[in-house]
Parts: C-alpha cells; structure tokens; sequence
C-alpha cells in the first residue's frame, strides 16, 4: 500500500513537468513532506482534448454515488489487479484517471517491537514519480461537491519487497497521455500500463520516526538515517 508520500515541488514546477496548466487556488499550494490519508493533495488531469491540468483534491476516495463524504467510503489505494472490477473503481478507471506526482513514499518494515519508516525516491533523478491514479466527483444534497482521489498499488519489486508487498504504479512518461486521455474508455486498453514491469529506479534507505506522526512536517523527514541495528 501507499500510506504517505512526498510532494515537495510547487504546483508550477508539477505544471512544467506535467505540461499542464493550474487549476485556481493550485498556485499557493505548500511544498508536503509527510502527505497523509484525508489531506489536499496535487494531480494531473486531462480537463479537454490534449489539455492537462494540476488540481488539488482530497486524498482518499469518495464515489460519486455515495451517500455523503465519510470514511466508511474513503479509500487511499486501490489494488491493480481488481481496480477495474470493484464498484467504487469501476467508472473512475474507465473516465476519470490521473497522475499523482509524488518525489517519494514511505513505507514501514518491523524491527523488533516498532515499525521503522524508510523513504523510497527515485535514485538517479530528481524529476518526481509518476504515480497512477483516479479521481472521482461527490456532489451533495445542496450543491457542495468533492473531488477526490485513490493511488493504483500492484506487488513490489526491486527493493521496495524488502521493505513492504505493495508500492505505488509508477508510470513511465510515455504512458502517460494513454492513462489521461478519459476517450480511452474500455479497461482493457489500460490495464496493461498497470502490469508494466520497467524498474523505476528507486532508493531505500531508514529515516526519521517522527515520519510516524502526519503532524510533523518538513524536508528533514527525507534525511536518511541509520539501519536500525
């Protein structure tokens, strides 16, 4: 699974990368280092044909035909092999597909009697992670509406494994205009870029337990520390 993640960048240096433009209130959005389940987070949208956009949505599902914006119907991830299947998946995945930029996750591994938090980022580059993702629209009973959004996580590999059995999809660039183009709409066309297997070239190493807590914030959670012995 994916639990937290980094977004350091601004939403202009997303845009740039992204080749879209930003969506209104985007443009003040924080540098995040510790983004956690339920809190505003960056994507990438296609909102017209061949038009990109950076959009701040709430982390953590919400289906458009829920009854109301609780947790019961909040999901933070959805699993590759069955996201085409499961109801609150179903039409995201079909129309509503995104990227989430992301310059790292985190994960925890057991040690003893506490759980050790490491930081996965990319190892030889400092352009962000392209993680696949979906994003959906609630709107309630007097107007108010929602958007929202799951990260797509397949099994591990490389040295995430030695870490945890889940991790993000991470999208090569020349995926990406396929996973966005919300024309694409039969699953099987897509689902192959969820089986891609091309090694993302990614780090592990130990960090901080202050990463265990959302309130902490900052670029020194990301300062590797020493393998817990």
């Amino acid at each position: 699974m994916c639990g937290r993640f980094i977004q350091s960048a601004r939403a202009g240096d997303y845009a740039r990368i992204f080749g879209a433009t930003m969506d209104p209130g985007t443009d003040g959005f924080p540098p995040r280092f510790n983004v956690a389940p339920s809190q505003p987070v960056l994507i990438v949208r296609e909102t017209a044909p061949g038009r990109r956009a950076i959009s701040a949505v709430r982390w953590g599902l919400v289906p458009s035909w829920s009854r109301g914006p609780d947790t019961r119907y909040s999901m933070i991830n959805a699993r590759a092999e069955t996201v085409h299947q499961k109801p609150a998946y179903r039409g995201p995945f079909r129309y509503r597909r995104c990227l989430i930029p992301a310059d790292g996750f985190y994960e925890w591994r057991q040690t003893g009697s506490a759980k050790q938090p490491y930081c996965i980022r990319p190892r030889d580059s400092e352009a962000p992670l392209a993680f696949a993702g979906l994003w959906d629209l609630w709107t309630g009973p007097q107007g108010e509406e929602l958007e929202s959004c799951s990260i797509i996580v397949r099994a591990a590999e490389g040295p995430v494994e030695a870490v945890h059995d889940r991790m993000p999809v991470v999208l090569d660039k020349e995926a990406w205009n396929l996973w966005l183009d919300p024309s694409v709409q039969r699953p099987e066309s897509v689902r192959p870029l969820l089986e891609m297997r091309d090694d993302p070239g990614l780090s592990v190493y130990p960090v901080s337990r202050r990463v265990n807590s959302p309130a902490h914030e900052g670029p020194e959670l990301m300062a590797p520390e020493d393998e817990p012995g």
